[in-house]
């Protein structure tokens, strides 16, 4: 507990939250801070001096930003609010223009991607190096996608090669060397484009103060408040269930928890703007979750996408 007030009020330095613990304790100044993670109000006022063009990401993160159509590679850092770009390669070859839908279409995917390996390719014709994507991604596999083997690599040891890809992103066999040495690939994101979507500091305040929103309805298994931060049209889980069913599956799962005590938190928040071809104002929401019940305890990592409707954002999916 002691470690718990000192991080309160080294975290939140606003003379009200200090006098409503002075005059009224800890469980009323946790109330009134779960009042300001709520509020689109404080998190624009957090998000002031940071920038979010690429996303909001608590982290230092590594963002590669390719465009299609410029066939560029943006190699950037993201660190403590402020982006720096590291460098920019030129020229590089990518898959026909538009979104992959399948294998064989030799288009280069539109979305938003993690680095899951590097590796040192066994055929020559890869260059030196690739790192491996996260392609086909939940957002994807849910729409169908299917294809696989999608890399950012060098050209040919061995001989020339067509200006085409087959679906990768392709570099200079020392460029790729370069962006070795420039990136943790552990920590990095990937975005792919062909019109760039630029993430907006009101959306990106609006999602977190959902966020927040989202997990008090949670906690508290209000079935009803829960359910409205969800798309009844367009809403799909990780496991296939739509709307309606996901409802009667969580139903189930908040009868069953009423009454009792039930935590929850979130660290290593990223919100990324989700690069498509239709240019919806997607968002890929990527979180470490902890979830402490009685009865049920999960740690690991939450994925949702939430897409704005009118002037208030849903979930599309989850898992």
């Amino acid at each position: 507990m002691r470690i718990f007030i000192i991080f309160l009020f080294s975290t939140f330095l606003f003379a009200d939250v200090i006098d409503t613990y002075r005059y009224y304790g800890i469980q009323k100044t946790i109330k009134e801070i779960e009042k300001k993670l709520q509020s689109e109000k404080y998190w624009l006022k957090k998000l002031k001096n940071i920038d979010v063009k690429y996303g909001y990401f608590e982290n230092p993160t590594f963002i590669l930003f390719c465009n299609k159509i410029t066939r560029t590679l943006q190699v950037n850092l993201y660190k403590k609010g402020k982006l720096k770009n590291l460098t920019t390669f030129n020229n590089v070859i990518v898959g026909k223009l538009g979104d992959k839908q399948k294998e064989g279409d030799l288009k280069t995917p539109i979305g938003n991607y993690t680095l899951i390996n590097k590796i040192k390719p066994s055929n020559t014709f890869y260059g030196p190096l690739a790192f491996v994507t996260s392609y086909p991604n939940l957002f994807d596999k849910l729409n169908k996608k299917n294809g696989y083997g999608i890399w950012i690599h060098g050209k040919p040891l061995d001989g020339e090669r067509g200006d085409l890809s087959k679906g990768c992103i392709v570099l200079n066999n020392d460029e790729i060397k370069h962006l070795d040495t420039l990136i943790n690939y552990k920590k990095t994101v990937l975005e792919i484009t062909q019109n760039p979507i630029y993430a907006r500091k009101d959306d990106i305040a609006k999602i977190l103060a959902l966020i927040y929103k989202w997990r008090d309805a949670w906690r508290k298994s209000d079935l009803k408040k829960y359910l409205a931060f969800y798309s009844q049209q367009t809403f799909k889980r990780s496991n296939g269930m739509d709307f309606k069913q996901f409802k009667e599956y969580k139903k189930r799962v908040f009868d069953s928890k009423k009454g009792q005590k039930i935590d929850i938190y979130f660290r290593n928040i990223q919100i990324t703007p989700y690069q498509n071809v239709k240019n919806l104002p997607i968002y890929k929401v990527e979180m470490y979750e902890e979830y402490l019940s009685p009865t049920y305890v999960f740690k690991g990592n939450k994925e949702i996408y939430l897409q704005k409707f009118g002037n208030q954002f849903k979930i599309i999916v989850e898992k």
